[in-house]
């Protein structure tokens, strides 16, 4: 493997106009190349493509866990008109929304007689706030069980609270559910194969664990019930206490339920904060690098 570097003291061109009363650019401060001998575009150092990494700082606009950036779409060229493919690994580019004013950009490597290249591309500029309903707060959560909490904020989207009286109400009905498919399926096929037995058992304790009333277990948790599923459908999903700090440490789900756990116990003044990418939230900069030397 054979690695260069250049660092470039050059302010580089530009944008779309002000962001936030504020000029946005890329400052280019150096190139990375790194020569590999096989064609796998998996990012193993044993079997790997050739890469150059361009990293730049982001300059002009706020950056901080309320104001993130991800890249949304690169082109680049080579002076021997070949263009370079983005480098898309789980492994080294990920591709997800950071607030570090560092952005590292990793392409294929041109061919070693290629001198300098042209990018352009954008970013995407993620700054979600309660008036552009990029940001969610929901207050009064424990005084609302049954009830849509985004009803009037988000359309399609339903999120329910569940108090403990509807969890022992839902328990019930749950191990009425199960112990009538399992009638239904002795019905159909006579005797239950071993592995059936397994999987309802299985099912049995998910539900079991959720709606476990022993050593007082609800004191710190607070369950949902959503038509979507949360780790798909929002950026960050959080509760609070009164005094706004964070208090959930994680969730576990079962079927449209979802528990989160609590490190204390929620109170009057809890509230839930939900982050999400909708487009009111989200303005895409652009950027044109030109001649840009390689090692």
């Amino acid at each position: 493997m054979k690695l260069s570097n250049i660092v470039l003291f050059v302010m580089v061109f530009l944008v779309s106009g002000a962001v936030c009363s504020q000029e946005f650019n890329l400052f280019l401060q150096s190139i990375d190349e790194d020569r590999y001998y096989g064609k796998s575009r998996i990012m193993y150092h044993t079997d790997s493509i050739s890469t150059i990494t361009l990293t730049a700082m982001v300059n002009g606009i706020t950056l901080d866990k309320n104001h993130l950036i991800k890249v949304k779409e690169i082109k680049a060229v080579d002076n021997k008109s070949n263009s370079l493919v983005l480098i898309s690994s789980n492994f080294y580019y990920d591709n997800r929304y950071q607030d570090d004013k560092k952005l590292e950009i990793k392409l294929e490597a041109p061919a070693r007689n290629a001198t300098k290249i042209d990018m352009q591309g954008s970013l995407l500029y993620f700054n979600p706030t309660e008036k552009n309903k990029g940001m969610v707060i929901i207050r009064d959560v424990l005084s609302r069980p049954g009830k849509n909490l985004l009803e009037n904020i988000y359309p399609d989207s339903e999120f329910v609270y569940i108090d403990t009286d509807e969890l022992i109400n839902l328990k019930a009905e749950m191990e009425k559910l199960i112990d009538s498919e399992v009638e239904k399926r002795k019905i159909e096929v006579g005797e239950i194969s071993e592995e059936e037995q397994r999987e309802i058992e299985y099912t049995r304790q998910l539900f079991n664990d959720m709606f476990d009333l022993s050593d007082n277990r609800f004191a710190y948790t607070i369950t949902f019930q959503s038509n979507k599923n949360i780790k798909d459908a929002y950026f960050s999903f959080a509760i609070f206490n009164a005094e706004g700090k964070s208090i959930s440490s994680g969730y576990s789900s079962v079927d449209n339920l979802y528990q989160f756990h609590l490190v204390e116990p929620p109170t009057k003044g809890c509230y839930i904060q939900i982050i999400t990418e909708v487009d009111t939230a989200i303005k895409e900069l652009k950027f044109n690098l030109k001649n840009i030397i390689l090692p």
